[in-house]
């Protein structure tokens, strides 16, 4: 597999991850408008449902591709190798960028509004974007200082 096909399925994994991340955080943030009005929580249950959907997206698409583009069939220890570099990393990415931006935006967007959905909507699009530069970013250093690529 080329360099940019492996670009092209790392981007395309990530995305997926974001379509489930929409759809969990649009979910739960519409459920719980049902039971308040509270900015503050219908943020946080976005945030909470955004974590469960992409996280459950990005997995299945990772597992998809590594099965499709493996020349050997699917090596276990080589998807729990990418998961050592790429999660750790991701989770701290996502922390300080990603949920931040998303319960920021989203709150203030909700409390300036007074709708749920598309402030949601709005908000995770922008912390997608931020997010999806800095993960590229990492890849670019670890393929650069480790010839590692994900």
């Amino acid at each position: 597999m080329n360099f940019k096909e492996d670009f092209l399925n790392f981007n395309k994994e990530i995305i997926l991850g974001e379509v489930g991340a929409i759809i969990g955080a649009q979910v739960t943030s519409y459920f719980v408008s049902n039971a308040t009005m509270s900015a503050s929580t219908i943020s946080t249950s976005a945030v909470l449902g955004s974590i469960v959907g992409a996280s459950l997206f990005w997995v299945a698409t990772r597992v998809y591709d590594k099965i499709k583009t493996s020349r050997r069939g699917f090596s276990s220890k080589s998807f729990v190798e990418d998961l050592a570099y790429f999660t750790p990393v991701a989770f701290i990415l996502t922390s300080l960028i990603y949920y931040p931006s998303l319960y920021y935006f989203s709150e203030y967007l909700i409390k300036n509004s007074g709708h749920v959905t598309i402030p949601v909507f709005f908000s995770q699009t922008g912390a997608f974007l931020l997010l999806l530069m800095a993960l590229n970013f990492y890849r670019y250093l670890l393929y650069k200082y480790a010839g590692k690529e994900l």
